[in-house]
């Protein structure tokens, strides 16, 4: 039993979107069993609560769901600072993350996605999409070790391809990991995750039928073959798509349309898929995307970093208003930069306002449904988690608000969303565990986490030959 006491407002992201001033939490068996005025439960609970569980205390603070973060690339995080912010979205990955993700091996993969897990969790995320990791079935076993040591939750994939773009100079030791000789063998290892079962770590680790996406890296029978092979599993699935203009171009030279008009001709959308970008979409693929159901991760911080067009030709509102679940996701540690919800957030509710110059698209209260309740519908798990409601599972996020950016206290969403971010998250529960309190993690030790990244890091750049100074020149005075 765990009794969350009196905290100053709980923004519960339930149908009615209620925020609940001074109420506690009675947590059992990892689901929210109680929400009530504090004296009724401190009545009712609390000497029990002392006796048999535990009680926080969480006067001074904010309660919300968790966050979910629908798009990551865990991989990336060990070449955060490393690729230049000068590319594009090809180029960038051609150039550098490909033959970088490439090359780590399982134990390198593993440091990489501790460290992604140990950012997330002191943000306030409680469960995390990385359905495009590259390497092997190994590596992705490397990433759900460091998931299930963390607490965190985690939908997983491979990132599988066939076809390789010309412009792809690689060794074989890349080609084998990046790409697939034929699209047998590439479903065929999708089908030996999927043949593992649908879940690990008691249900924290779900593990989906991803493909890399992009019709760049994907065949027509890919596309297809994943739905299919998605379908005989009971699947959902996932992969990027629409990312970029040179997509976009390559398409219509290719297909004769755009991306999502080409996956609706192939006939592979549904309500069980989720799209990372979407980036470049027509008004009637809005349509498309809403008569599906199908579900978008959109990615601000890469859109931006990259300069993928989102404020030239996104279509976020149009999908927002057409009822096409919408979420939000960092992408790489190296494409996006931030891995916190909240800054995420913010730039979503700012970045159409200012390209369309009317402030009154993606409110506050829209962006953060994105990386709370609408994650959980993208990633088919609203009915447990993403709103805080009695019967769902206990993923909270506890924030501090005795710091300067949470007064004077008016609007509590306004606030959050524009003044606040990660550094006042205080608490994180996952499934009823305490898995952040105090500003630490309890399940990872983060000196230990921080320094073997630095060490790896600095392989893996030399390894591959990149440079790592920065572009302003380094003086060490005598």
């Amino acid at each position: 039993m765990l009794l969350i006491r009196d905290a100053d407002s709980i923004l519960t992201l339930d149908g009615n979107r209620r925020i609940l001033p001074h109420h506690s939490l009675l947590i059992e068996d990892g689901l929210i069993t109680k929400i009530a005025e504090t004296a009724k439960l401190d009545h009712n609970h609390l000497a029990r609560a002392h006796q048999e569980g535990r009680v926080i205390e969480a006067a001074g603070c904010i309660i919300g769901p968790a966050y979910v973060n629908t798009h990551v690339h865990t991989v990336e995080h060990l070449s955060r600072g490393l690729i230049p912010d000068t590319l594009s979205t090809f180029d960038w990955a051609n150039q550098y993350a490909n033959p970088f993700c490439a090359t780590l091996t399982e134990e390198e993969a593993y440091v990489s996605a501790r460290l992604a897990c140990l950012e997330m969790i002191a943000n306030g995320t409680g469960t995390f999409v990385d359905v495009n990791i590259l390497g092997s079935l190994g590596h992705v076993d490397a990433v759900a070790q460091a998931v299930e040591e963390s607490g965190m939750r985690a939908v997983l994939g491979r990132g599988i391809t066939d076809i390789l773009p010309e412009s792809q100079t690689l060794t074989d030791e890349m080609r084998t990991a990046l790409w697939h000789p034929s699209t047998e063998a590439a479903l065929a290892e999708v089908a030996g995750l999927l043949s593992r079962g649908p879940e690990r770590a008691n249900g924290r680790i779900r593990l989906w039928a991803s493909i890399y996406g992009l019709m760049f890296f994907t065949s027509d029978n890919l596309f297809r073959g994943i739905r299919k092979l998605a379908d005989s599993y009971g699947s959902p699935i996932a992969y990027h798509i629409a990312s970029s203009r040179e997509e976009a171009r390559l398409s219509k030279s290719r297909t004769g349309s755009w991306p999502i008009t080409h996956l609706d001709r192939l006939d592979v959308l549904n309500e069980s898929t989720l799209l990372t970008h979407c980036t470049f979409v027509t008004n009637e693929e809005v349509a498309l995307l809403a008569d599906h159901g199908t579900k978008v991760a959109f990615c601000p911080g890469a859109a931006m970093r990259l300069a993928k067009g989102t404020t030239q030709v996104g279509k976020i509102p149009e999908m927002i208003d057409s009822g096409v679940t919408v979420s939000l996701g960092a992408d790489g540690a190296s494409s996006g930069g931030t891995f916190d919800p909240v800054r995420l957030a913010f730039l979503t509710a700012g970045l159409f306002k200012d390209a369309r110059m009317d402030p009154t698209l993606v409110p506050a209260e829209t962006a953060l449904e994105m990386i709370t309740i609408e994650g959980a519908k993208a990633t088919l798990a609203d009915d447990t988690i993403g709103s805080i409601e009695e019967g769902k599972r206990a993923d909270l996020t506890l924030y501090d608000t005795s710091g300067p950016e949470w007064a004077p206290g008016h609007d509590v969403v306004r606030t959050l969303i524009y003044s606040a971010d990660g550094r006042s998250v205080r608490t994180v529960l996952v499934d009823g565990q305490i898995i952040y309190d105090d500003y630490q993690s309890t399940r990872l030790n983060a000196r230990e986490v921080i320094d073997s990244s630095r060490e790896v890091g600095a392989r893996i750049a030399k390894r591959l030959g990149l440079d790592t100074q920065p572009r302003w020149p380094l003086r060490r005075d005598n």
